[in-house]
């Protein structure tokens, strides 16, 4: 049997890195952030503002975990975190106890989740062994970053994921994105940035479960069969694993996602009516 865990974290600039960097005597911290996206904007050429990984506070994380046995693959649960939920450093723990053992999924999580939990465990003084050892890494691939498997190794045509969503059916990004997370944070929105990376989440589980049956590590009646488990399992999980505020948030979701299924707009109303 092989463990599998989706991953996928939304972050705001560390406010203790910011001010340390941006020490200009008497400014606030929207004062001193604005200056180091401005430094960063500089030293691009004005190419990017995005901040280098070091910066990166997470302050909502989601998962989805399978299993496969015997050709079929079966969601049996799923978790979200935020910031309001209590310590990072617990959060950190449980998570990469949660992957110790699992094959990763993310979507560019090799440039971006990945190195910012190491990152956060190494300011806050959480170990992972597991996860780090030589034992991991010599065994069967501890991270399958579909980005990447989308991408085409070394070819350089990358996208985004709501555009490979898109392809395939499923909505990708609707009415939030990336670069609106910390204008949301700001506003206290906690349950909109949960909501949206569960979105992503349960997205790039899907693009890589397609992915399975076209590179044949699935068959066609395995991946049917687990394309069809999905559909029937995920309202549910939501429902059991969300708050009240993030399933609201959430609502229609699934819905969206029936084409990616074959499934018609308005059917399995049951299941659908679980996250509206």
């Amino acid at each position: 049997m092989r463990r599998f865990v989706t991953i996928d974290l939304e972050t705001v600039p560390d406010e203790e890195l910011v001010a340390a960097v941006g020490r200009r005597g008497g400014q606030s911290y929207p004062e001193q952030l604005r200056q180091v996206v401005a430094d960063r904007r500089a030293r691009t050429g004005g190419r990017s503002d995005f901040l280098p990984l070091p910066y990166h506070r997470p302050v909502a994380a989601c998962l989805l975990e399978a299993v496969e046995e015997h050709g079929l693959v079966t969601l049996t649960d799923a978790a979200c975190w935020t910031d309001q939920q209590g310590p990072e450093s617990d959060f950190l723990e449980r998570t990469w106890a949660r992957l110790d053992g699992a094959t990763v999924i993310t979507f560019h999580g090799g440039g971006f989740d990945l190195p910012v939990l190491a990152l956060r465990s190494l300011k806050l003084q959480v170990p992972a062994p597991g996860w780090f050892s030589e034992a991991r890494r010599a065994g069967s691939p501890a991270h399958v970053d579909v980005k990447e498997l989308l991408a085409g190794a070394g070819s350089g045509g990358a996208a985004p994921l709501d555009l490979y969503a898109k392809l395939v059916g499923l909505p990708g990004k609707v009415d939030v994105a990336g670069e609106d997370v910390g204008a949301l944070y700001a506003g206290g929105a906690h349950d909109r940035i949960a909501a949206y990376c569960m979105t992503d989440v349960v997205q790039t589980w899907l693009l890589w479960l397609r992915h399975r049956l076209i590179d044949g590590t699935l068959s066609a009646d395995g991946y049917e069969e687990s394309a069809a488990a999905a559909w029937a399992r995920l309202p549910g999980l939501l429902a059991a694993k969300l708050s009240g505020g993030e399933l609201a948030s959430l609502s229609g979701f699934m819905q969206q996602c029936a084409p990616f299924f074959g499934a018609p707009q308005g059917s399995r109303r049951a299941a659908l009516r679980a996250t509206s």
